[in-house]
Parts: C-alpha cells; sequence; structure tokens
C-alpha cells in the first residue's frame, strides 16, 4: 500500500504526465465547444394567482382546510404547462411542424390527416423535451425556459407557451364558474324546499306530544325534574351529617362524659361541656379535701353530694341529646323518601315526552343542517354570478422571454478550467493506481522500512523520460539554485562522508554496493564514490564484478578451493561479535576486475589485487538479481550499501534481494535512492 504522504513524491516523480495530460483535455474540450452546435436558451416567468385555480369555498374553515389542497394544485400547474392543450396551441401558432430543429429524425413521410396527427405527436414530443417549467422556490412565480438552436425562436416558443397557458386558464376558469354558479343555484332551491318540510314537521310534532317548553329553560318537565334532583342532592346530604351524630353520641355514657370523652361535631352540646366542667372541678375539691381533711369531714361530704348532683344531670343531658338526635335522622329519612318519590313522579310523567324528544331533537338538528348549507350555497351561488361576467384573474406574465446574445451552456473558461483538472486527477489516479498494482517501492520511509537501514543519499540521475524531461524543462526555467551536476556532485560526496565516517576505525574494509533490481545500474556512481574518497586522502581500490561468461563460470567451481588456500591476513567476526574485516584480498581477485583510480599506480589484472594492501576496497556487485557470485561478495563485505529506484524498483524484488541477505542483514548500513533528474 501507498502512505499519503508519499503522494506528493509519486506525482512529482511523474510530474511531466501530469502537465501534458490538462493540456490534451483542455485541447479535446476547445475542439469540441468549437464544433458543437450552439443551442440558446430564453426563460419567461409567470405568476399564478392561486384564487384563480380555486373556482368555490363554502367558509372559511373549508378555506382553511384547502390549503393544502392549493399547495398541491400549484404544483401540478408544472405539468399542466406541458400538456397537450397548451404545447398544441403552442405548435399551432409557430406552425413548428415544419421546424426542422424540432424534427431531426423524423419518419413522416406520408401525407394526409394521419401523418399529420403524427407528425403533431412528434411535435409535442419534441416541445416536451426543449421546454422546462421550474417553480421559483415557494412562490407562485413559474419559469417557463425553451432552448432552440435559433435564439429568436427559442424566444418565440417561451413567450407563446406562456400566452397559451394564461388564455386556457381564463377560459377554463369562466366555464368552470358558470357550471358551478349553476348548480349552486339548484342546490340552494333543494335545500330550501327541504327546510320548510322540515321545519312543518317539528311544529307538528311538538303539537302532537305536548312538548311545552319555556324558551331557553327547555320542557316544564325537563326543569322540575332538574329542581328536584337538586333537593334530593342536599336531602341525602343532611341524613348523612344526622346519622354521623346519632352514631357518634349513641354508645357514650355518663363515664365517658366524665372522662372528658365527648365527641368532636359541628354542633356540640354546650349544656355537656358545662357539666362536664363542673363535674372536673368538684372532682378535683373533693380530692383536695380527702387530703386535707379526712372522709368524714362536713366540707368533703357536701362536695360529695355535689359531684353526685352533677352526674344525675349529665346522665339526664346525654338521655335527652340522644333522643333529639334520633329525632333528627328519622325526620331526614322521612323528608328523603318523600322527595324520592315525587322525583318519581315527575320522571313517570316525562317518560311519555323521552321518545318524543329523541325525535324532536334529530328534526331540529336535521332542519339546522339544511339551513347552514343552504345559507352557504345562496352567498356562494349569488358571488359567481356577480363574477361570471368579470375578469378578475390575475395570473399574468412577469417578464418576457427576449433572444438571447449568447448560447446556452459553461463558460469556455469554466470548462478549460474543468478539463484541465479532469486531466489532471485522471493522470494522477491513474499513477497511484499503477504505482499499487505494479507493487513498487514509493518512498523512502517504506524503503527504509522494509530494509531496517536509513536513506544515505538521494542520487540524481539522467533520463530520457518524458514525463521527467519536462519536470527538468520546469526547473530550467524555474531558476532553481542547484543544477542537476552539483545534485549529484553533493549526493555523492554525502555518501563518501558517509562511508568514510563508518569506517574510520575499522580498517581495512571492504564495501560492496547492490542493486535491488535489474534496472538500477550503480557501475558508475560506485566509482565516483571511490574517486571523491581517494580525493578525500583515503587509500582506497575500486573493483567491479567479471562480466565475462568465463569468469561467471569459474565462480562455482573456485569458491572451496579459493576459501581454504587463502591465508588469513585480515580478521572475521566470530558467530558472536560484529564483522570487522573481510579476509586476504586475493581471494576476491579471481571474481573481481579492478579498475583504474590514479594515474600514478594501474590496476589492470585481477592479480595484482594480491599485492595491495589499500584502507578500503568499493566493489559493485550490480544487481543482486543477476550476480552470480553474489555469495562470494557477501561473505567477504564488511558493509552493503543498497542502490533502490523510487518507482522502478517493485517490493518483491526488494524482498528477494532482502532474502538474499538474510544471514548479513547486519552489515547493511544505508541505502542509496537513485531519482530521475
Amino acid at each position: 500500500m501507498i502512505d499519503i504522504a508519499d503522494i506528493p513524491l509519486l506525482l512529482k516523480r511523474h510530474l511531466g504526465l501530469l502537465l501534458l495530460a490538462p493540456l490534451v483535455m483542455v485541447g479535446l474540450a476547445f475542439g469540441l465547444m468549437t464544433f458543437k452546435t450552439p443551442v440558446y436558451s430564453s426563460s419567461t416567468e409567470i405568476l399564478l394567482e392561486p384564487e384563480g385555480l380555486r373556482v368555490a369555498a363554502l367558509a372559511d374553515d373549508v378555506q382553511q382546510q384547502a390549503k393544502s389542497v392549493q399547495d398541491l394544485n400549484i404544483e401540478s400547474q408544472a405539468y399542466v404547462i406541458l400538456s397537450a392543450g397548451v404545447l398544441d396551441a403552442v405548435a399551432e401558432k409557430l406552425d413548428l411542424d415544419n421546424d426542422p430543429a424540432l424534427h431531426k429524425s423524423s419518419s413522416v413521410a406520408d401525407e394526409g390527416e394521419a401523418s399529420a396527427r403524427q407528425l403533431r405527436i412528434e411535435t409535442l414530443t419534441a416541445l416536451r423535451k426543449v421546454i422546462s417549467v421550474k417553480r421559483l422556490s415557494t412562490s407562485f412565480v413559474f419559469s417557463i425556459t425553451a432552448e432552440h438552436p435559433d435564439a429568436y425562436r427559442a424566444a418565440e416558443i417561451a413567450n407563446a407557451t406562456a400566452d397559451a397557458y394564461i388564455s386556457q386558464l381564463i377560459s377554463l376558469r369562466g366555464e368552470s364558474i358558470k357550471r358551478t354558479a349553476d348548480t349552486m343555484v339548484k342546490q340552494a332551491a333543494n335545500l330550501r324546499s327541504q327546510i320548510d318540510k322540515v321545519e312543518l314537521e317539528i311544529e307538528n310534532y311538538k303539537s302532537q306530544n305536548g312538548l311545552v317548553s319555556t324558551g331557553q329553560g327547555g320542557l316544564v318537565v325537563d326543569q322540575e325534574i332538574q329542581s328536584m334532583s337538586t333537593q334530593i342532592t342536599q336531602a341525602r346530604v343532611e341524613l348523612e351529617k344526622a346519622r354521623a351524630a346519632f352514631a357518634m353520641i349513641t354508645p357514650l355514657t355518663v363515664a365517658d362524659v366524665e372522662k372528658n370523652g365527648l365527641p368532636q361535631q359541628a354542633n356540640p352540646n354546650l349544656v355537656l361541656q358545662s357539666l362536664q366542667i363542673q363535674y372536673a372541678n368538684i372532682s378535683q375539691q373533693l380530692a383536695e379535701a380527702d387530703t386535707t381533711f379526712g372522709s368524714n369531714h362536713p366540707a368533703r361530704r357536701e362536695l360529695q353530694s355535689q359531684l353526685t348532683n352533677v352526674r344525675s344531670q349529665i346522665a339526664q343531658e346525654l338521655q335527652r341529646t340522644k333522643g333529639s338526635l334520633k329525632s333528627a335522622y328519622d325526620q331526614a329519612r322521612t323528608t328523603l323518601a318523600a322527595l324520592e318519590n315525587q322525583s318519581t313522579s315527575l320522571q313517570s310523567q316525562n317518560s311519555r315526552q323521552g321518545k318524543a324528544q329523541v325525535e324532536l331533537r334529530r328534526l331540529e338538528s336535521e332542519a339546522e343542517a339544511n339551513r347552514v348549507i343552504y345559507d352557504a350555497f345562496l352567498k356562494r351561488a349569488r358571488e359567481l354570478q356577480e363574477q361570471s361576467g368579470l375578469d378578475a384573474n390575475l395570473t399574468r406574465i412577469l417578464s418576457r422571454a427576449e433572444a438571447p446574445d449568447k448560447p446556452t451552456g459553461p463558460r469556455k473558461l469554466f470548462v478549460i478550467i474543468a478539463a484541465a483538472v479532469f486531466g489532471f486527477c485522471l493522470v494522477a489516479g491513474s499513477i497511484i493506481a499503477v504505482a499499487i498494482l505494479r507493487g513498487q517501492i514509493t518512498s523512502e520511509n517504506d524503503l527504509a522500512r522494509r530494509t531496517g537501514a536509513p536513506v544515505l543519499t538521494h542520487l540524481p540521475i539522467k533520463t530520457n523520460d518524458i514525463g521527467h524531461a519536462t519536470g527538468r524543462m520546469l526547473k530550467t526555467f524555474g531558476g532553481e539554485a542547484l543544477t542537476i551536476s552539483s545534485q549529484h556532485s553533493m549526493a555523492i560526496a554525502r555518501l563518501s562522508y558517509a562511508i568514510r565516517q563508518t569506517y574510520a576505525d575499522q580498517k581495512p574494509a571492504t564495501l560492496l554496493i547492490l542493486a535491488t533490481d535489474e534496472l538500477s545500474d550503480s557501475t558508475h556512481f560506485s566509482s565516483e564514490i571511490a574517486q571523491k574518497l581517494r580525493e578525500m586522502g583515503e587509500n582506497v581500490l575500486f573493483a567491479r564484478t567479471a562480466t565475462e561468461a568465463s569468469d561467471a563460470e569459474a565462480t562455482t567451481t573456485s569458491i572451496a578451493t579459493a576459501e581454504a588456500r587463502a591465508p588469513k591476513k585480515r580478521k572475521w567476526a566470530s558467530d558472536n561479535d560484529a564483522p570487522v574485516v573481510p579476509q586476504s584480498s586475493h581471494m576476491l581477485s579471481r571474481y573481481l576486475k579492478v579498475d583504474r583510480l590514479d594515474t600514478r599506480r594501474k590496476y589492470a589484472t585481477a592479480a595484482n589485487l594480491e599485492h595491495v594492501d589499500e584502507d578500503l576496497l568499493i566493489i559493485d556487485g550490480g544487481s543482486a538479481m543477476n550476480n552470480p557470485m553474489l555469495p562470494v561478495l557477501l561473505r567477504h563485505a564488511d558493509g552493503i550499501v543498497l542502490v533502490s529506484s523510487l518507482g522502478s524498483t517493485k517490493i518483491g524484488q526488494l524482498d528477494r534481494t532482502l532474502a538474499y541477505l538474510q544471514p548479513w542483514r547486519d552489515r547493511v548500513i544505508g541505502n542509496v535512492v537513485l531519482e530521475a533528474a
């Protein structure tokens, strides 16, 4: 997968295609707009008067209920404008049956009534395609737009459509008003006769059943029953009060009164309360006399006599109170029974009029309903009769269509910009899709994450790709400070310093430069690195793998013998230590060709590699995919630099190279990224 942060760099490497595609799309768009037949659009606006669409309403509440229906009626006018009746009038007025723009592929060739009708049908179908009707927001304004290759013809069609619609609307409204008024007059006459008949039936019915009323109070019997019901309710309340008072006083005894056990009543007995107080006072005085004088003292006997007298009075008053409450309770029951008997008598008297009242109410309700409908019909019929001769239609044309100066369609500038943006997005999406499908390394972060080693430098290389050539041209005209040559030199210097710093304390050392794919060429810049290190004062020897077939064949048969006979002048790392230096150089002399770096010393043959003692040996290993000597080179290398090309090196190739390097992954010191300049 491609990281989002890597997309800008991926697109930058194909800058030429990203610029070429918009130019091509702009050219195609310009050609299409140049050779396309222009189409002119002209619009007219009409204002619909809602009252003109509604013929009759009986009352204000009906008008409110019909509001939603009115909104639907307004929306439906867009279809009415495009109806066959309106468009047929337009075609007849402008003779559109002979308009070639509306009959580009007409199949009607025969003459006659049938062919003329078929031609008119085709004309109406074509008009529905070139005429559009749109309601402006939630207003009552409609816009009618007509399209035609002729600007004046487009305006004529739009205006003729508006005129035909308004004419048809006025005609239909007048006819509808007249029909509605006539119908309402007839209905009003029928309702009047029904009202008279029902009212006569009501009066006869009252006379036959003796339904006497007092105006707003209703029937006399009903009023008496209502009054009697109120009295019965009051009597029941009084009876309940008397029963409760009698029930509370009945179980009381003299001892209860002496103990202050009188119940709380709405009308308390004041005599009992007074006697109760006297009894309490005398009892207190008697208790004090017992303490002061003794039981035989005359004062104490006097108090005892008074206490007995008060107790007797309490008993008498309690008995009198019980009798009084019992009499009140009996009287309340008698009163309630009398009222209920009288109510039963009135109800029996009114039972004969019950059914008569039901029928009377039905007749009165029917008469009232007919009277309301009759009044509404009569009022509306008179209004319609007065409006039938008036032109009260407010539907009108707000602005007539004019012949446009410019054809319909987006401005050329917008089309060109849209084409350029589309071309750019198309190529950008294709580049990203191809990169995803091909599985290429697209960013330094991806490369570093997969190899586990940092990116040491970015090395610009020359290419003949059209995209990169365009990019170089833009850099030239953009006035960038660094040229391709200076960038290349800076990258070589940066890599050389990195190698020098890495092996500052590990000399002598062998460095293998290895390409991860078959397309990345490391030969040229490998020698430049060796030359740069020599310029820095390092003792450097540059070698590359032999390309002759005989050397390649000899490799497989002489590896073991060469390693067994080689004297160990340089130390190898143990299994637990990091590799420091390779074994003797003459072991590699069979497989390497030495290039000349210093004119004072020549390394013309592989045999000379056995007699040198350089600090750094730079080996160009070529592609890891095609190098049969890769195992030998890896075993003798102290460090490995991987060379990859963004946009060219595939993930599969990189994974195979890393699989080859698995035992020596810890010797990889970094990556060199080749970038097309």
